[in-house]
């Protein structure tokens, strides 16, 4: 037993698929409310940065100390940016699934701490 076929034209087939990867690759979606914005996730991201180099200097013997002062430091970033870890878990997992989006932090984050660097207020 044949299955009967439909003979679709080819530009509509073509339509279609150029209309649905057309549809796919749009991204109006807006973030999710309790997102933390771009720029102060780039400024989260600079401070947690500057901790992790902070704790890598003071060249420990320990992994479980550093982890304890880099814990200490990320808890005090938490309070300085009035920022739970679960706010700022669930905004880093939304844009990492963007990289456009987190492309552009990281490129706040560089800027950043370069002036940071320049004006030598690396403390957080």
């Amino acid at each position: 037993m044949r299955c009967p076929t439909i003979n679709f034209p080819n530009g509509l087939i073509h339509f279609l698929v150029v209309s649905l990867l057309f549809i796919g690759c749009v991204d109006d979606e807006k973030p999710p409310k309790d997102t933390i914005s771009e720029e102060q996730m780039a400024t989260i991201l600079t401070d947690i940065h500057l901790a992790e180099s902070r704790v890598n200097r003071l060249q420990m013997r320990s992994l479980d100390s550093s982890l304890m002062i880099f814990n200490k430091l990320k808890t005090d970033i938490w309070k300085k940016h009035k920022v739970d870890t679960t706010a700022y878990r669930k905004s880093y997992d939304y844009y990492m699934t963007r990289p456009e989006t987190m492309t552009r932090i990281y490129e706040k984050v560089n800027k950043k701490i370069e002036i940071r660097e320049k004006t030598n207020n690396i403390k957080l």
